[in-house]
């Protein structure tokens, strides 16, 4: 059974550690793409009215409130590495209160027995004692300490928790934005004729040409519009892949903190230094394997 776990984790965090640089510089474009979401939708009225200048029959588009969070989206997105960082350095201080906590149990143990009794062990012996802040009181034993071991845990699966709320916001608002797209841009530019559709209209001049950075392959406006409409498509097929492996990710970031979380209550419940010493131990695979797991993804995001 010990093996078939171990295999299972292995291929686990061989699968969640497989962010790329591509996948990096498709978050980004993606990102891009948002913010130039409401700019290339401004220009569509211009287009109707440059086809109704020239004769034709004034086209509509129907407006649609999918469109409306775009702007929030790529500003979620902008500042999700910062959200990113700032869940990692409450992970790594609590991951060092944790270690230090550790080490002193075992120093105590030492200076005494593995059967003393936790509730004849000083509690301020402990560095913790001294925090400036308590999760709910300040301690007065031991247990006490373990106590807000645990509620320090307790609140870092709030802080991913909520990192994996704003991929998956995104990733869900992502099918709405790509049907939106999609429509305007084959959308009629004019009543009278079925083509050229609005996407073709945008790139025959440069005032209503959508910003995009794209290796064009032609400077034919028509070969332009046909690329940007497929490139848009390619990354919103990236995005969905991506969002949804940080989600898968996060989710796995936060069973180990879960991990850790209930080791710690069980923690609560010990009577001897020994026992405490053994259950301590038990919480640092886990905290490392998260701690690492945030680093990653943290690092992946900062480039």
């Amino acid at each position: 059974m010990g093996v078939v776990l171990t295999a299972s984790r292995s291929v686990m965090n061989t699968l969640a550690y497989e962010f790329s640089t591509a996948q990096r510089r498709t978050l980004d474009r993606y990102t891009n793409f948002l913010g130039s979401l409401h700019p290339t939708f401004n220009n569509i009225p211009v287009v109707f009215e440059r086809r109704r200048a020239n004769g034709h029959q004034l086209a509509v588009l129907a407006s649609d409130s999918r469109l409306n969070n775009a702007s929030f989206n790529a500003r979620y997105l902008q500042e999700f590495w910062q959200r990113t960082e700032g869940a990692r350095r409450l992970c790594s201080a609590y991951v060092a209160d944790l270690d230090t906590f550790t080490a002193e149990t075992l120093e105590i143990t030492r200076n005494t027995s593995r059967n003393e009794p936790l509730s004849q062990v000083d509690f301020k012996l402990y560095s913790l004692s001294s925090s400036p802040t308590w999760k709910l009181f300040p301690p007065t034993d031991v247990t006490d300490l373990v106590h807000e071991l645990a509620l320090r845990f307790s609140s870092l699966r709030a802080a991913i928790r909520q990192l994996k709320y704003t991929i998956a916001e995104i990733h869900d608002e992502s099918f709405g934005l790509k049907s939106v797209f999609v429509r305007a841009m084959d959308h009629r530019s004019c009543q009278c004729h079925t083509q050229p559709a609005v996407v073709e209209e945008l790139f025959l001049e440069a005032r209503t040409t959508p910003v995009w950075d794209f290796a064009w392959s032609s400077t034919d406006p028509l070969v332009r519009a046909a690329e940007y409409k497929a490139d848009i498509a390619a990354l919103f097929g990236g995005v969905a892949s991506i969002s949804s492996q940080i989600s898968v990710f996060l989710e796995e970031t936060g069973l180990r903190i879960d991990t850790v979380f209930y080791e710690l209550l069980r923690a609560e419940r010990v009577t001897k230094l020994g026992e405490l010493n053994f259950q301590l131990a038990a919480t640092k695979e886990g905290a490392d394997e998260f701690m690492s797991m945030i680093n990653h993804l943290e690092i992946w995001l900062r480039k």
